[in-house]
């Protein structure tokens, strides 16, 4: 039998469920003396100035982060912290830190020349376990023989200790500090220049030194580092240690006692006990020698850690406090454990979207939830990100080859769940029709066989469908969906449980739209069991967050209705608008609202593209009572441009309105709809123009058909990088965009056609060689000259007779005159 439950901590699992190393004594060893060479550029200014020697001997030393050159220099992000504190990265020492010397003063120890030693002295002597140097070498690695000093004038010797060249080295303690190259007496362009060197390098080095067991309750008064070989140059920069210690830790037992807010911790007594400390936390990161224990001087060997969170994991850690030299210990190995869940109150509600997805191999269950089977039950449970009712998750349960026992989902406790006035309310579906379900509490969390089923088991179909059930009194606390099993490999999916109140007046269910419009749309829904006697109200917004009790409704934002239907105006043109109904039984008792929540758009379908890396670079007309020309040098933010308040064709209804199509970026097909009969939708009929095959550019034509109306209508022009012959004016694209337009039919005794037609201009010889004569010049105010795919090749302001086209190749070209008064015609001339 499996079980993931939430409502018992085993004591075993306490103390074994996480295996965390002893929390060494680690201190750092502030060097009083004996620092040679300031190698860290640091604070602003001149790295000449803030330093007086190099790591390497080619003038390149270490960068602290707070380095300028000048006070406006951009701060940089990597270096030297500036409060000289390196935290090492060896995993074999977590916890372990290293205190550098001043920035601004001499900081290494620099042993340029072989068998010349220094000393560091430190300022206040430690015993240890062991010491911890942090170095490094300068142009090649070299080795150092390094002499342990004890107060009592006794001394151990460490030789032949290599350090690596502070590139590309293993085991440092940090990495990626960056350089700078100090000017020399000719300064070069790159010197004062801080580096980050590709955030890994340079590198401090640590090295570990044992001391042998006779020195360890010793205290260490100095370190000599001698030179011994090796084309480097040694740079040592500070010493940490594993602090001796003759008060032992206390070993800690198994947890016991855990409830919600507290949990009773005990351990073992060592020698020389007096008494003890305890610090609690929900890191698992040791804590610090100086760290203020959360209980301190308890006699005895037990204590209740109390004031703590229901269902979080905690750490703990035990010292001894002793009447020996060294008086306390370090902190013990940690301890852990993780608190029962609190009893929830109503109402709560469950949708498996904050929890991490199980497997067949990791059943699971969100938190304070449960997964409970039967004894070598052959199914599993957990949460899945498929078949969800609401996205993402949805809890999945599979009998797989079982076909006796029992799985289900267990809820947490929940007060007073069978005092006869809670119900729950879910969404479940079946992989196919017929697959059951059923509903009932637990007296025992632990034993599926406690169940008690609430009513008939429920027969679920493949769609999701929201169930309601009263839960009736008796005196069980924890809810179960129990799979009916009935055949094997049945798959069952449940969302969006709510656990409430049974309430007094019930909402509405089936809340939809339709006949949505620019500006207006149409709300039903079904009315509950029982009837409002006050009717409905209902809540919209562009903003999909759900109204609660306490949402205020004003004539911006809600309408009531007597009946199951409302009409909802004044709404924002191209919105996408969410929307609520709840019951009004009287003034002072309203129902919940709608779980469901209804959506709907104003105005026309929003496609998408999640790549704009192929777009519309152009579209254009020809011939048009009014032609546009658009153009753009990229793809709109989301693959997808409303510009109807900017772009339009007026032509005829009728009329031929050539077009032209380009293509931002490699082939693609394109596809043209107008919605001429105004319903905010583009049907199959409506496509006017499409291409079969990919292509950069295409030509085309559109006709309003006859008898349109005069009046505005949406166009929308479509490029599919992954469709030749696009047929989904309204699609989510993988890569390319869409535009709407208008394309405004005209009267046909329309103003600008009866200034067009006295305005038409004749153009000769046609075809003509290098120039080309227009027969009437009056009030003419520029002349553009296009290719048939829509190309701008030329503009001519104030024209006159002659144009000089003696540059284009070979071909049919459009020429368009523009007139003063904003009237433009266009005619087709030959290049031979």
């Amino acid at each position: 039998m499996i079980i993931n439950l939430f409502f018992r901590a085993l004591p075993a699992i306490a103390l074994l469920s996480t295996s965390v190393m002893m929390a060494q004594n680690y201190q750092t060893m502030p060097i009083a003396s004996g620092y040679t060479a300031d190698v860290i550029a640091n604070g602003i200014g001149s790295s000449s100035v803030s330093t007086n020697n190099d790591v390497d001997g080619v003038s390149y030393a270490f960068v602290a982060k707070d380095f300028q050159l000048i006070s406006t220099s951009a701060p940089i992000t990597y270096g030297i912290p500036v409060d000289g504190i390196i935290n090492s990265v060896v995993t074999a020492t977590p916890g372990l830190s290293y205190q550098l010397g001043n920035l601004g003063a001499n900081n290494s120890l620099r042993l340029a020349t072989t068998n010349n030693p220094g000393t560091l002295t430190f300022a206040t002597p430690k015993a240890a376990t062991k010491l911890y140097m942090l170095a490094t070498s300068g142009s090649g690695t070299s080795t150092v023989n390094v002499v342990v000093n004890f107060t009592d004038t006794t001394s151990q010797t460490f030789s032949g200790i290599s350090l690596q060249d502070w590139y590309g080295g293993s085991n440092y303690a940090i990495q990626g500090v960056g350089r700078i190259k100090k000017p020399n007496g000719t300064p070069a362009s790159g010197d004062d220049v801080p580096s980050s060197e590709s955030g890994i390098n340079p590198r401090l080095y640590q090295n570990e030194l044992v001391i042998d067991v006779a020195n360890q309750a010793k205290q260490i008064q100095s370190v000599t580092v001698t030179k011994t070989g090796g084309v480097g140059i040694p740079n040592i920069f500070a010493f940490s240690a594993d602090a001796y210690s003759d008060c032992a830790p206390p070993v800690l037992q198994a947890v016991s006692g855990i409830t919600a807010n507290s949990a009773l911790v005990s351990w073992t007594a060592p020698a020389s006990a007096v008494s003890y400390d305890v610090y609690h936390s929900t890191s698992s990161t040791t804590p610090a020698s100086t760290m203020t224990p959360t209980y301190s001087g308890i006699s005895g060997t037990s204590t209740t850690i109390g004031s703590l969170n229901s269902n979080t994991t905690y750490y703990y850690w035990v010292r001894t406090n002793c009447s020996s030299a060294t008086s306390q210990s370090v902190w013990s190995f940690a301890g852990t454990f993780t608190t029962a869940c609190s009893t929830f109150t109503v109402p709560y509600t469950e949708n498996f979207d904050t929890t991490s997805v199980g497997s067949s191999t990791n059943t699971n269950a969100p938190s304070c939830w449960a997964y409970l089977e039967s004894a070598s039950f052959a199914g599993y449970g957990y949460v899945s990100s498929s078949n969800s009712f609401s996205a993402p998750n949805a809890y999945y349960l599979t009998n797989s080859t079982a076909t006796t026992g029992s799985q289900m989902l267990v809820s947490p406790p929940t007060q007073n769940l069978s005092d006869g006035t809670k119900r729950v309310r879910f969404y479940a579906r079946g992989a196919s029709n017929g697959f059951t379900l059923l509903v009932g509490t637990l007296s025992n969390p632990a034993d599926p066989a406690s169940f008690t089923p609430i009513g008939s088991p429920i027969t679920l179909t493949t769609t999701h469908t929201q169930y309601t059930v009263n839960i009736p009194a008796g005196a069980d606390l924890q809810l179960a969906f129990k799979h009916g099993l009935g055949g094997t490999s049945r798959a069952i999916y449940i969302d969006n449980i709510t656990v409430q109140a049974i309430p007094s007046c019930f909402e509405p269910t089936a809340v939809t739209t339709s006949n949505a419009t620019m500006n207006s749309a149409t709300i039903d829904w079904t009315a509950p069991a029982s009837a409002p006697g006050n009717g409905y109200e209902v809540y919209y917004s562009t903003n999909s967050t759900a109204p609660t009790s306490s949402t205020v409704l004003n004539a911006t934002n809600s309408v009531t209705s007597a009946t199951t239907s409302a009409p909802l105006g004044s709404l924002a043109a191209d919105s996408n608008y969410y929307v609520w109904v709840r019951s009004v039984c009287s003034p002072t008792d309203k129902s919940l609202w709608s779980e469901l929540v209804a959506t709907f758009r104003t105005g026309y379908c929003l496609p998408s593209s999640t790549n704009q890396l192929s777009w519309i670079s152009a579209f254009s007309s020809t011939g048009a009572l009014t032609d546009m020309a658009y153009t753009s040098a990229s793809g709109g933010t989301g693959g997808y441009q409303n510009l109807t308040t900017t772009n339009k064709i007026t032509n005829i209804a009728g009329t031929s309105t050539p077009i032209s199509l380009t293509a931002g970026g490699p082939t693609c097909g394109f596809g043209v709809w107008v919605d001429w009969n105004n319903n905010l939708t583009f049907e199959a009929s409506e496509r006017m123009f499409v291409t079969s095959g990919y292509t950069t550019t295409a030509t085309g034509s559109i006709t309003a058909p006859v008898g349109t109306p005069v009046g505005n209508y949406r166009m929308r022009v479509l490029a599919d990088y992954n469709t030749s012959a696009p047929s989904n004016a309204c699609s989510a694209m993988a890569r390319g965009e869409v535009i709407d337009v208008i394309f405004e039919v005209a009267s046909s005794l329309a103003t600008s056609e009866t200034n067009l037609k006295k305005k038409e201009v004749n153009v000769y010889p046609n075809p003509f060689k290098d120039v080309l004569n227009i027969a009437d010049t009056k009030d003419m105010k520029s002349v553009i000259i296009t290719d048939v795919a829509g190309r701008v090749l030329k503009t001519i302001d104030n024209p006159t007779a002659e144009l000089h086209l003696g540059e284009l190749n070979s071909g049919l070209y459009l020429v368009t005159v523009h007139f003063k008064d904003g009237t433009q015609t266009t005619a087709k001339a030959i290049k031979k």
